[in-house]
This record gives C-alpha cells, structure tokens and sequence, in this order.
C-alpha cells in the first residue's frame, strides 16, 4: 500500500526546528550504508520542497567524507542532509524519524535472530562518528539485553540500547558531549556536539525526595537501575546489527506533542 499525504509536519525532538512537508510519498524511503548514516539510524525522504515553520537558529552543520548534515544543538536530532555520494548524491534528503505520527518500526525492518557468530574481542570499542567520544565495552554483548523503542526521542535518535553495569564501560571525551533532558529529567541523552551522534544514555533517576517515599522494593530497583550505563549499540563499528535478538517496544509517543512541544490536544 502506498502512503502518500497532502501534509504531514515534523521537528527535531526539542521542537526549535519545524516544517512542513506536502505531497510526500512516505514509501519513497532510502537507506545509506554509509558509516555516518548507520550511526545515525536516518531513514531519508526526498520531498519537492521542505517548508521550514519554525527556525530558532540551532541546527549545526557536520560534514563527512559521504554526507553533509544538519542537526539540532539541543537535542542533538538529525534533521536533514545533503550526500556527497551514491544514489542521493546531491540531493537535500529530510530525515523521516522526524515526522510527527511516523512509527520507524514500519520502515527500520529488522529479523529476530540471534548472532552466527558472537566471537568479539574484549573490550569492544565503538565511537562517535568524528571520534572524539570513545566507549568501550568490557562485557560480551551476548550476555546483555538489547532493546529499542518508538518513544519521542529514540525515534529522532535511532537510539538502540544495549544495558551493562557502570562498571563494564569506559567512556572517554564525555566533554564533547551535550546532555538533553525534557519530561521529568530523569534521564540524559548526550549526544556528540561535533557529530550529532548519540553514544549513551545518562541516567538519573527521581528527586531524592521523592525516593524517600518509596518502599524498600522500590528504592532497590531505582538503585539497581542507576548503577546501569545503557549505550547505543549503533555506535560499534563491528558489530551486524542484523544479526542480534533486539527487543522491541511498541509503545508510541503520547503526551510528546503537548508536553514537549507544546501543540493542543
């Protein structure tokens, strides 16, 4: 079936970059190997125009040998992009994970399977694109649970996340990076303010006082979580994403476009 719209609006996640798209073919979907779009996790369109609505001056412009690209210095969503090279060369592409009402589950098709072959050498080492944040992975990654979901912001980040102990990562040039929080800030997700690209999560949980009035069950679960340092798997350059059991939750985005960017029920 063919999903075609007269109008159909999208943003970064923080919502100080809006435009409008008319007449889109939302099947008219192109996916680039490239090492920067894998990292990224962008779907691309390629529609006549990008009317812009909003425009707060924030979008940073990175380049690589294969794509130029914009992105939002707040929230770190990779908006649109130009490539340099392949079958979109030239042409300026919209990153569909910012359509509001887009399930990229839809489109970001993926098997259930496990590994042929999980053989990894300890640590492994992922980064972001231009390499000035480094994580490195000192637990096999079979041992680990993997899981992406639809919510607001892991849809513009294509964030999927595998979840070890603080004590099995070590990540170098976290001052490269810039934490976003919304919603209750109970979580970061820093991304790299070179590349725009989202190495990890920071995790921080409820306000100490609210903890306090939790039960004994309760506060040892928030502890159990906090000890956690989730990365986006996407970062590993040696790993075939096609090959993990990812979980999947397909939960969608309510409550995003009024309590994040503000629009009426």
């Amino acid at each position: 079936m063919v999903r075609k719209t007269e109008l159909i609006h999208g943003n970064c996640h923080c919502g100080r970059f809006r435009f409008e798209l008319h007449d889109i073919d939302l099947d008219a979907v192109t996916f680039c190997d490239c090492t920067l779009c894998k990292k990224q996790g962008c779907i691309w369109l390629t529609p006549a125009a990008i009317h812009i609505t909003r425009d707060d001056g924030v979008l940073v412009r990175y380049h690589s040998q294969t794509l130029v690209q914009d992105f939002c210095a707040i929230c770190g969503t990779v908006v649109q992009g130009e490539h340099l090279s392949g079958p979109l060369v030239g042409i300026q592409s919209v990153n569909l994970r910012n359509l509001r009402g887009i399930n990229p589950f839809e489109y970001d098709i993926r098997k259930d399977c496990m590994p042929a072959n999980s053989a990894v050498c300890l640590p492994l080492k992922g980064s972001c694109h231009c390499g000035k944040v480094v994580v490195e992975l000192l637990q096999p990654i079979e041992q680990l649970v993997i899981k992406e979901d639809n919510c607001s912001i892991c849809t513009r980040n294509a964030f999927i996340g595998v979840y070890p102990s603080q004590s099995q990562v070590v990540l170098t040039g976290a001052e490269h990076m810039r934490d976003y929080r919304f919603g209750k800030k109970y979580n970061g997700s820093p991304f790299c303010r070179t590349c725009g690209v989202h190495v990890c999560l920071n995790l921080y949980g409820p306000p100490q006082s609210v903890v306090d009035t939790m039960s004994d069950e309760k506060k040892a679960y928030v502890k159990k979580m906090l000890d956690l340092k989730p990365l986006n798997i996407r970062i590993f350059d040696h790993i075939d994403m096609q090959g993990l059991k990812i979980e999947r939750c397909d939960e969608g985005q309510v409550g995003y476009d009024t309590e994040v960017l503000g629009l009426s029920p």
